[in-house]
């Protein structure tokens, strides 16, 4: 067999060159929305209508009234990267504009008939541009006020393969849409339309003031979504967090309505996903996904946007200072959160702060106990004895500094406190309160290395599974403050627990935990934690005295991430004076 003759070296036509990088750049209808978005953007418009018919399929324009682009240029904006962001080497290191690459215009051109109308500030005369798959075909003066208009038709009329991959007209303005609310999100000082043929589809106008930015947000995610929202801002060392963060009980199967966008830009990245995640992990099931609208600024030159063609990815000069930024802002805001409030600008210390008094704009004067209450009364409320005394509500003049959840009037069904607060009334869901107190005092106890040693162990009976069970998870157990050793072929010893475990038995919650195999044998100590403290809660039907339903309702409100049980659900249900008087039509 002879060798054959090698293949010639040879420049790509820039037509052909064009059309590869359209494969990364212009994907779809929205993929050309959002280059041409951005280049509005960094134009400084004020106001963007964006027109599309069959869902971009047939028609995409994009108007603006940003600085135009001067009739000379016009022809180089559609050449390869050519653009006026970028200057020099050192620009590249710290980039400020959403745009910089110049291959969206040429790329679209290439697949598509394209036509550009500007008017540049200072000029007395635009200037349109026709391109037909990447060639020239009009090029004259022509009529428009000051800024851009960019119409894209026939798109990859030269490449129908292309066109067979897209989706049919109603997804691909479904994609349309969420770009528009993206960019809506990033940048509330501008006014966006959104048009399908005649009929208008979205509209925001610009947001000047909190209240205006608050009600994009509610146009983008629902109202709803800012009633079980709460808005924050954070910074420290030279970052700043800030934006609305969810209720981990207000939640969704999917995570599509998570907004995150680092220097008003977009971004997807593994660093912010996962202290998102770590944030929620301890009040949010692990399918279910939180809603959010969060801002990162930083200095340009801490992170890198020229990772991909399509800037949706970020690389950042120090992950683990943003990470650990996120996560702890984040785990703040939540243990804190509550709808309707404000975290206002404070740095962060350098290290987690110890856990402050959850949802507290008022100072506590919690009620003491009373004596002889029985053993499981004891280990319930011990840390809370150094309290006044209380056993029933006051009036309001009286306690002018009254805690948050009030003071307990009853129990409902051996299930739910209900008590009265200077707003209106409080609802706790007795068994999930207590399972947050105890999983968050078992974790400090694990934290600050402080374990109870049992002068004479607690023996435990358990089956050949229960056994099993154990061998397998025995690292974990430790790791979660539990010193088990086996006692003979059929028994285990307990040595040590966390202090803040307030079990009935250390023993049969311990068989209980070994008798399922939970969550906790595939996941980490935490997940074992959690399903310690919910199986050594007080339970549904135990009735509870009025001192012992004070007890925890001045625990609760000294736990961080209080509002919820370690399994997402809500601890609290909160019904002000006002929302009552709705209930029976008072006033009408």
């Amino acid at each position: 067999m002879t060798a054959e003759a090698p293949a010639r070296i040879h420049r790509l036509a820039a037509t052909l060159a064009n059309q590869i990088a359209a494969g990364e750049v212009v994907e779809r209808p929205a993929s050309i929305l959002k280059e041409l978005l951005e280049n509005s953007l960094d134009a400084g418009a004020r106001r963007i209508t964006v027109r599309l018919e069959g869902g971009g399929l047939d028609l995409l324009q994009v108007e603006d009234d940003g600085v135009g682009i001067l009739p000379d240029d016009l022809p180089l904006a559609l050449e390869r990267h050519a653009t006026s962001k970028l200057h020099s080497v050192q620009d590249l290191h710290a980039i400020a504009t959403l745009g910089f690459r110049g291959e969206a215009l040429p790329a679209i051109a290439s697949v598509a008939r394209l036509d550009i109308l500007s008017k540049a500030l200072g000029c007395n005369q635009a200037a349109r541009l026709q391109v037909a798959g990447g060639v020239a075909v009009i090029n004259e003066a022509a009529a428009r006020g000051p800024g851009t208009t960019v119409r894209i038709t026939e798109l990859f009329f030269n490449v129908p393969a292309r066109r067979k991959f897209l989706r049919a007209a109603p997804a691909e303005l479904a994609r349309n849409q969420k770009v528009l609310r993206q960019a809506a999100l990033a940048h509330f000082s501008v006014a966006f339309h959104l048009y399908q043929g005649p009929r208008g589809l979205l509209q925001f106008p610009a947001a000047t003031d909190a209240q205006g930015r608050a009600e994009r947000v509610g146009g983008v995610l629902g109202e709803e979504f800012l009633r079980h929202a709460v808005y924050f801002e954070l910074e420290d060392q030279g970052l700043r967090l800030s934006g609305w963060l969810g209720l981990p009980t207000y939640n969704r199967a999917r995570g599509d309505e998570q907004y995150f966008f680092v220097n008003q830009r977009p971004v997807r990245d593994p660093v912010i996903t996962h202290a998102v995640r770590a944030a929620y992990a301890d009040v949010l099931y692990k399918e279910r996904h939180p809603l959010f609208v969060l801002y990162l600024n930083l200095a340009p030159e801490l992170v890198d946007v020229n990772v991909h063609p399509a800037k949706a990815e970020v690389r950042f000069r120090d992950a683990r200072l943003v990470h650990d930024f996120l996560f702890r802002s984040l785990q703040r805001v939540i243990a804190e959160q509550r709808p309707g409030t404000v975290i206002s600008t404070t740095p962060l210390p350098s290290q987690p702060a110890p856990p402050t008094p959850a949802n507290l704009p008022l100072p506590l004067r919690a009620p003491a106990v009373e004596e002889g209450q029985g053993d499981y009364w004891e280990r319930l409320v011990a840390p809370a004895k150094t309290l006044g005394p209380m056993t029933a509500p006051v009036a309001d003049d009286a306690m002018p500094d009254q805690p948050v959840l009030g003071y307990a009037l009853a129990q409902i069904h051996e299930r739910f406190i209900l008590a009265q607060n200077a707003a209106g009334i409080v609802l706790v869901d007795q068994h999930a309160a207590h399972e947050r107190i105890l999983y968050e005092k078992m974790k400090k106890s694990i934290q600050q290395n402080d374990i109870q040693q049992f002068i004479v162990p607690e023996y435990i009976h358990v089956s050949p599974a229960q056994m099993a069970q154990f061998e397998h998870a025995e690292i974990m157990l430790r790791k979660a403050g539990l010193e088990i050793s086996v006692a003979g072929p059929s028994s285990l010893a307990v040595h040590a627990a966390p202090l803040g475990m307030n079990s009935e038995s250390y023993g049969q919650t311990i068989a209980r935990l070994l008798a399922e195999e939970g969550a906790w044998a595939r996941g980490d100590e935490d997940e074992l934690l959690a399903s310690l403290a919910c199986r050594a809660a007080v339970k549904v039907n135990r009735k509870l005295s009025l001192g012992e339903m004070n007890a925890l309702l001045r625990q609760l409100e000294a736990t961080p991430r209080a509002g919820q049980c370690n399994h997402g659900r809500p601890t609290v249900i909160e019904l002000s004076l006002g929302d009552l008087d709705r209930f029976f039509l008072r006033g009408r």
